[in-house]
């Protein structure tokens, strides 16, 4: 465990510099709505000192989440629930198309122009300083929903309940042996569109949006002891999906414990960790994907 955390620990010094990136903006109605308007902010900096007393475990805005952070961390981000009373609500209806985008920019720094009247109509624009929005790590895009039990207000949920999949945005045309292409990990990556499934029943949902980077196993780490150190960038929005779907919504999984290190997707061999080549029967993290009808296994498709 002490070598995990040296290098979380030297990692971060790394992470100032590069601006790792944070879901800040969500797009319904065909509308960009404001900076984190019904999106839960983070605390920065915030101690996600919880299991291991005496060691840094400090993390900035936009630094990646760990599987060792404290659950609600891997929930919704960095204190999340700090924020939520603050956080609007956002209605839409089931089968309606939503948007999202990131800012790799501290807070502290964003201005009009990193957000306002991009390019072809992106919810955040190329940084001032030359920075594009890309994702500086290759790995899925995954949506997740949580619904409110009808006891609480989204307002008091902490997300402890079960979480069920609705979209990932993984490998595009993978074959075996080939090198990887990650659909977002390119200097300008496509727009991150996805619908709320139109059988989603009606109710109040936390909406989970999260690029993971894999760990990986070798020689110095036992996964099964000491963990994955595996990236995570959660941002949660705060929905009250209306519909007309009387169907159940179906059983999902929990959160931190589906992204532990031995789930799968989690963990990876170092060559597709390095984009080499795909792991035979891999899939990706997260549980399995609903596609409005089932729960299916959430593989890429691979090419012949």
């Amino acid at each position: 465990m002490a070598l995990i955390l040296l290098i979380i620990a030297l990692s971060t010094i790394a992470h100032i510099a590069q601006g790792h990136f944070t879901f800040v903006r969500v797009k319904a109605d065909g509308e960009w709505k404001s900076p984190l308007q019904y999106i839960r902010n983070k605390t920065s900096p915030y101690d996600e000192l919880k299991f291991y007393e005496g060691n840094f475990l400090y993390r900035y805005y936009n630094w990646p989440t760990y599987i060792i952070d404290r659950p609600e961390s891997v929930r919704c981000g960095r204190d999340n629930m700090n924020h939520a009373q603050g956080t609007e609500v956002l209605s839409v209806k089931a089968g309606d198309t939503i948007e999202i985008a990131h800012q790799r920019e501290e807070p502290e720094n964003w201005t009009d122009d990193m957000f306002y009247n991009c390019t072809d109509d992106r919810g955040s624009c190329f940084h001032k300083l030359g920075w594009v929005q890309d994702f500086n790590h290759p790995g899925p895009l995954l949506i997740h929903l949580s619904k409110v039990p009808s006891s609480q207000d989204i307002r008091t949920y902490d997300g402890s309940g079960e979480w069920v999949k609705i979209h990932t945005l993984g490998l595009t045309n993978p074959r075996y042996g080939q090198p990887l292409n990650w659909t977002l990990y390119r200097s300008d990556p496509p727009h991150i569109t996805f619908k709320i499934p139109a059988q989603t029943p009606s109710g109040q949902y936390l909406m989970r949006m999260d690029l993971i980077w894999s760990g990986a196993t070798n020689e110095y780490i036992n996964i099964g002891d000491d963990g994955s150190l595996a990236q995570m960038y959660p941002s949660c929005a705060q929905l009250n999906i209306q519909s007309e779907s009387k169907a159940e919504f179906p059983k999902g999984v929990k959160i931190p414990e589906i992204f532990q290190p031995l789930e799968p997707g989690m963990t990876t061999s170092w060559d597709m960790l390095n984009n080499q080549k795909l792991d035979e029967n891999y899939t990706y993290p997260g549980g399995p994907l609903w596609n409005g009808e089932d729960l299916v296994v959430d593989k890429p498709v691979v090419l012949e």
